[in-house]
């Protein structure tokens, strides 16, 4: 089949979109209200941006108000926000964050059940059951007018300036994503989880080219190549 987004002609009872482009990584932000209340809601489209400064993005659209949402306007405010990773066991506690409609004088860390745990480097909150978590400090907004209100989206580049690792969850000098069972989103209100990984060496190519290849693919930042 074949069709255009514009056009809306697929023909299918539900839009294929976000079905196609998957599976998407989650990012659980955690930021600081503006009265000091901690706020924590999960983002499916996040991803790295590169590694050398280290960079992430996340993008949201306006809430069903027509307003931009908390995260948002809490991580240009203050300049900080935190990823936290979320792993199969803590599928519940992300959903529940989700939620548009938290008890009058409740965050959503205690909504959920979380353990608030403080950044290092940034004045935020780390959910303290996720096995890892980038303490990042915000550098830009880029805002997408959408065909329709509730679709204009912002996109939050930060540079990742900490990173928690749970010791539990490295195996041989390698952070062992199996064992975490990452969550992630498909389309629609389905999810999967990452239970097994495989590795493909890149192909080799001449001495002089193979040190660019290898930084490239690992993301040693750390190193230097002329």
């Amino acid at each position: 089949m074949f069709y255009e987004p514009s056009k809306n002609n697929h023909g299918l009872s539900r839009n294929p979109f976000k079905s196609c482009t998957v599976p998407r990584c989650i990012g659980w932000i955690s930021t600081k209200n503006e009265d000091g209340s901690d706020n924590i809601a999960p983002y499916s489209q996040f991803t790295n941006l590169t590694f050398d400064p280290p960079l992430v993005i996340f993008s949201a659209n306006q809430n069903v108000f027509k307003d931009r949402k908390t995260t948002i306007k809490n991580a240009e405010r203050t300049g900080e926000f935190i990823y936290n990773m979320v792993p199969y066991d803590l599928r519940d506690q992300m959903n529940l964050t989700s939620s548009i409609e938290v008890p009058e004088g409740m965050d959503k860390f205690e909504y959920a059940g979380l353990t608030k745990v403080p950044g290092n480097l940034v004045n935020v909150m780390r959910v303290g059951e996720s096995p890892i978590q980038y303490e990042c400090k915000y550098l830009q907004t880029i805002r997408i007018q959408a065909n329709s209100n509730i679709a204009t989206v912002d996109v939050i580049v930060g540079e990742v300036i900490g990173i928690h690792i749970d010791d539990d969850v490295i195996t041989d000098g390698k952070v062992d994503i199996p064992k975490i069972k990452p969550l992630a989103r498909l389309g629609y209100f389905d999810y999967t989880v990452v239970e097994k990984s495989f590795e493909i060496p890149a192909p080799r190519v001449s001495p002089e080219k193979q040190a660019f290849v290898d930084v490239g693919l690992e993301g040693k930042a750390e190193q230097k190549v002329d």
